[in-house]
């Protein structure tokens, strides 16, 4: 697939073009270059100088000017991204959203209004976790900017190391910032990594910083060629932390290195259109991670290898979510005739939910949303508590309807928040709750 990547030079969206890379064509690079320095979507501090990157990287680039007025500039989003698929043909985004439902749910609204994939592979993730992945990898990134207490002005200018991480730990523990800036704390400029044919080296810069807010200026650069040995080999992205999770052999019998006795072991269906797409890391990893975390053990299979031996050797089985284009699963449903056999607590997460019903009976049926919604929850269950309010997060173009066998959870019957067979331990919900509602995750590996 040939992608276009939102490109900041910023480290997340360096490394999502890294992930993109992997499997797919990234035809050409997308910079916002606002004019307001406090915009709420587009990073701002060196932003011109993007240009050295995307060269260093051998991708061209396509700038685009806006105003950064709060609103009024994604529709200058739109058009730069409208421009990128006329000139490169370009059938998707990748952007390096990693917690902000705020910018998350824009560009996917813009994704789908001009008929295009939105990938976000760094949705979710760990925030400590991915920042020693870059170091792992071999980036070389500097702090940019500063805005928030309690970042002095030592900060400006630093480069990201160990120690720079752990004081983002600690920091974290004790403000709730988020160490990867997500929230606008501080920004980041990348100077080398694996994707880089050459690397950048500064020549001269300045800084300028007052009360917790501050800039590291970029004023001379160039580019410096490096050793063949220091140019990466895309699709060599390793992986930190706890692996328990593991690649599943054709045969569906789990590694007895990760099968422990009397510790519940999940299955995670990936609905995805095809095994190992970038849509993994945003729809079936968070969902991984909240489960190991909790201290479960996780196995993740397509759907289309899932077979007897794999479902008998898993407590629960989780059937994950997809991108709005993504609706592949549904020419294939002859394949998820187990649901209806299986005796074990089975999840469905939006796609996954539109499985269960298509099985049961029930109806997949237009019915958009995207981002936060408040769901009112109609019955007490086990999955979800109480009746009572919570927010979701929506990313869907299709409900379902109630199918015969079921109770309503939440919603309607004719466009399902959730929902219970009457007899077995098979649930859906419409909404992701490995965004803001991990602990319905939590709650299913428990029952």
């Amino acid at each position: 697939m040939k992608l276009g990547v939102l490109f900041s030079g910023g480290k997340d969206s360096v490394f999502a073009c890294r992930r993109a890379m992997e499997n797919d064509q990234v035809a050409c690079l997308i910079t916002l270059v606002s004019e307001n320095p406090d915009s709420y979507m587009f990073h701002t501090p060196n932003i011109r100088h993007t240009d050295l990157q995307a060269e260093a990287i051998g991708i061209p680039l396509l700038t685009w000017p806006t105003h950064g007025v709060k609103e009024a500039e994604l529709q200058d989003l739109s058009d730069a991204i409208a421009a990128a698929r006329d000139r490169y043909g370009i059938q998707g985004i990748v952007t390096g959203a990693i917690e902000s439902v705020y910018q998350a749910a824009r560009m996917q609204r813009i994704c789908r209004d001009l008929d295009l994939w939105c990938y976000n592979p760094l949705w979710q993730t760990n925030q400590i976790d991915y920042l020693r992945l870059l170091l792992k990898e071999g980036f070389s990134i500097i702090i940019s900017g500063v805005y928030a207490y309690p970042f002095d002005a030592s900060w400006l200018g630093a480069q990201l190391t160990e120690e720079r991480i752990q004081m983002l730990e600690r920091l974290q523990q004790r403000y709730r910032i988020n160490p990867s800036g997500e929230g606008g704390e501080l920004e980041s400029f990348v100077l080398d990594g694996p994707i880089f044919q050459k690397r950048i080296e500064i020549l001269k810069a300045s800084s300028s910083y007052d009360n917790y807010r501050g800039q590291f200026i970029l004023e001379e650069m160039r580019l410096v060629e490096k050793r063949v040995s220091e140019i990466g080999e895309i699709g060599e992205i390793r992986e930190v932390g706890p692996k328990i999770e593991g690649e599943i052999p054709d045969d569906g019998l789990i590694p007895e290195e990760i099968r422990l006795p009397g510790r519940p072991c999940m299955l995670l269906v990936d609905l995805c259109f095809a095994k190992g797409s970038l849509s993994q890391y945003e729809f079936v990893h968070p969902i991984r991670d909240t489960l190991q975390k909790a201290g479960f053990l996780c196995n993740i299979l397509h759907y289309s290898q899932v077979n007897e031996v794999a479902l008998a050797n898993h407590d629960k089985i989780i059937l994950c979510g997809t991108a709005l284009k993504d609706n592949n699963y549904v020419e294939h449903l002859q394949l998820f005739s187990w649901v209806k056999d299986l005796k074990k607590p089975i999840l469905g997460i939006c796609a996954g939910m539109q499985v269960i019903s298509a099985v049961y009976g029930g109806l997949i049926v237009p019915h958009p949303a995207i981002g936060l919604e408040k769901i009112e929850i109609v019955r007490d269950c086990l999955l979800l508590g109480e009746p009572r309010s919570i927010e979701g997060y929506h990313l869907h173009n299709y409900a379902v309807t109630l199918p015969e066998g079921f109770m309503l959870l939440a919603g309607r019957i004719d466009a399902v928040e959730a929902f219970q067979h009457s007899v077995h331990s098979t649930y859906g919900i419409i909404f992701h709750p490995e965004v803001r509602s991990r602990w319905i995750l939590e709650r299913f590996a428990n029952l």
